[in-house]
This record gives structure tokens, sequence and C-alpha cells, in this order.
């Protein structure tokens, strides 16, 4: 039995696949963006969980250091929809931005009162909306009454803005992951204090980028909160992978370790796998650690199969599952009963509750990440293939 090297395929969160397919087209958009600082564009990764958006992401990130930009990366969780919890990480993100511009030689010796100044200004931010009240410590304050984030936002962007077309850095990123969870407040002017600082910024042409990555509910919060928004962003709706880059995501990193799959091995996995990118890399992993062979054979995926569909199954379907209350999983069950996604009339019938009894639900779901609206009228899950795993699984 020959040992084979270990398994080029790695199923995970954000971590590089050793085939990036049929997403050229999205960097090549992106990256001629970013070669041009004079005209800033935002970007919007979205689409469904399992896509690989945080690769794309995390490629686009680098695409952007290798071409000279300041990036500055964050993740976002369900805690930082809180107004003050929100404004604290934008407040520190600049902060961030300010230490690594400061670290310029070239600032130091040409900039150095603009530098002072862009210090004085970000250590005195402070922002205050309704009962929250938010401010960085720094050893100077500027005296005057509390002012709104947007307005300390755009201040500080251009700022950052004017010294790094001071410095060697082209401009600035903002790379958000997880933006979904990001929400409006009413009163509270959080993400649409972020989106009109940054047009303002970019109306006078200083470098600046929002780089957002998010689920599907991301372009209805961006929406709510300013209905400029979808001006502000070419959007990258990411799917499963089209043909033949499909099949090149399973076989291609096998092929080049000196393995291959059967033809019938491959068309079941595309099935099986739907074409969605990490799934393909779960099915990878699975039969190069668990056949022997030269050639993996369908013999190998139905010995493996069960074990594969229980990983997924315990991992990553379940995990999302767990975290609905019983009546949402009740109208998860309903959706799942129609396929992928469902009518509102269609959940009305299989549930027997009125539209105005199943909406605090579904916008619950929502919150929650579990769903989205793909169209009007339609609810459909944030994982794919979400409802065969409820179709085959027991409540």
């Amino acid at each position: 039995m020959q040992n084979w090297l270990p398994s080029p395929y790695r199923p995970g969160n954000g971590i590089d696949p050793p085939y990036l397919g049929d997403r050229e087209e999205q960097i090549e958009a992106v990256r001629a963006f970013l070669k041009d600082a004079h005209n800033p564009r935002n970007v919007l990764i979205t689409g469904l969980r399992g896509v690989g958006k945080t690769v794309l992401l995390n490629h686009l990130q680098g695409e952007a250091e290798g071409l000279g930009w300041l990036v500055i990366d964050r993740e976002f969780s369900e805690p930082d929809v809180e107004p003050l919890a929100f404004a604290n990480a934008l407040l520190t993100d600049v902060n961030r931005a300010l230490r690594r511009l400061s670290l310029s030689t070239r600032l130091k010796d040409r900039a150095a009162n603009l530098l002072q100044a862009a210090i004085d200004v970000v250590g005195a931010l402070t922002v205050s909306y309704g009962e929250f009240k938010v401010s960085v410590d720094t050893r100077r304050r500027r005296p005057g009454p509390h002012r709104r984030l947007d307005d300390d936002l755009k201040e500080a962007f251009t700022h950052i803005g004017e010294l790094c077309r001071k410095s060697e850095y082209r401009g600035i990123v903002l790379r958000y992951d997880e933006f979904h969870v990001i929400r409006e407040h009413p009163g509270s002017p959080t993400l649409s204090a972020l989106l009109s600082a940054t047009s303002a910024v970019q109306q006078h042409g200083l470098p600046l980028m929002l780089m957002l990555c998010g689920l599907p509910p991301v372009v209805d919060n961006l929406a709510r909160s300013k209905s400029y928004s979808e001006r502000m962003f070419t959007t990258l709706v990411l799917g499963n992978l089209r043909p033949p880059e499909d099949r090149a995501a399973l076989v291609d990193p096998a092929t080049r370790l000196g393995r291959r799959f059967a033809d019938e091995v491959v068309d079941a996995v595309m099935i099986d796998s739907g074409g969605y990118p990490f799934f393909i890399q779960v099915y990878g992993d699975a039969l190069w650690n668990g056949s022997h062979g030269e050639t993996i054979q369908i013999a190998d995926l139905r010995r493996l199969r069960p074990r594969i569909l229980a990983t997924l199954d315990a991992g990553f379907f379940r995990a999302r599952y767990v975290r609905a209350s019983p009546n949402e999983r009740k109208l998860m069950r309903n959706i799942a009963s129609f396929g992928e996604s469902a009518t509102i009339e269609q959940l009305q019938e299989a549930s027997g509750r009125r539209n105005n009894e199943i909406q605090p639900t579904i916008s619950a779901l929502i919150a929650k990440g579990l769903v989205y609206r793909p169209e009007r009228a339609r609810i459909g899950f944030t994982a794919p293939m979400f409802g065969a795993f409820l179709q085959r699984t027991p409540d």
C-alpha cells in the first residue's frame, strides 16, 4: 500500500483552498479598482455559507496590500450590533490606521504637522447618541460639545486619506467580514454613519475603500441604513462553482499529487456537493484520507459517504440548527418541506399561521443569519443544502 502525501484539500472557514476556482473575474475587477486610488470604489462580497466569501476577501486583502494599500481588517460578531460596540469598533480601527501611518518615515520627514493634527483629532474622537457615549482616551482633548459619529468619522477619514497621499500608502481599505450582523438601530446612526462618512470622503477623491463581506441580509441592512448604498458598492454575489471549475476544484489537487478520481466519483460528488466550494473540500479531504488506491473509486465513495454526511450534519448543519428556538425550528422545517426556500404563502399553508404571525419568527431567523429573503415574499436558507439536511434528520 502506497503512502500518499497529506490531503491537499482544506475544508474550513476562510482557509485558502488548493484551487481557487471560478473567481478570477471578480479578482480582476477589484484589482482594477485598487490600481486607481484617485477614484475609490467599494466592494461588497455576499453569498450563502460555504461559497468561499472569506477566502475571496482574504485574497483581495492580499491584492490590496501588494498594491500598497493600508488594510485595517476586522471580523464582526453578534455583540457588535449594539451601537456602543459598533462605534467602539470603528473608533478603534481609526486609531489602528493612525498608528500604522505614524510609523511612516516619509510622513515624519514631509508632513509632521499634518500627522500631529491627525493625532490630535483622532485621539480626541468622541461620539454621543441617545444614552450612549464613546470616547478614546488621549493626552489631548478637543474642547466643545459632543458630536455625531458620522461627523467624527468624516473628519478622521479625511485626515487619514490626506496622510495616505503623503505617505508610501496608496490609500486605506477597511476590510470587514461577517458584516451581515451589523444593522442600523432606530435613532442610532451607526451603519449609516459609516456609509455617509465614507461617501463624503470619497466624493473629495480621498483614497478610502470599504471592502465588506457577509451573508445575503447584508444587502438589505445597507439599503435600510442609506438608500444610496446600492450605488456605493460593486456587489460580488458568490454562488456554487460553475462547470468545469467545480470539477477542477476536486480533480486538480489530487492530480498534482499523483492520484485521480474515477469519473463516476466526480459526477456523484458534484451532485452531492451542489458545486459548493466548502462541500467539495470536505468530500475531497475525506476521500483522499479514506482511500488507498491511485484511483479513488465509486466503491470508496459509497463506503465513505455516510461518514461524510454525518460529519457535515453534526458540524456544518447542526451547529446552525441548534441556534434556533423550538418555534423557529418548526418554521425552518416548514421551509424544508418545499426544498431550500419557500414562499410566504406556502409557509402559511404549511404552518397554519397567518402572515403577521410568522413574520416575527422570520425576522428572528434573519437576525440569527439562518434565513434570508432571496426575493419578495420568499424565504431561503443561508446555508446551502440546509433543507436537504432537515429532510433527512429527525427533530
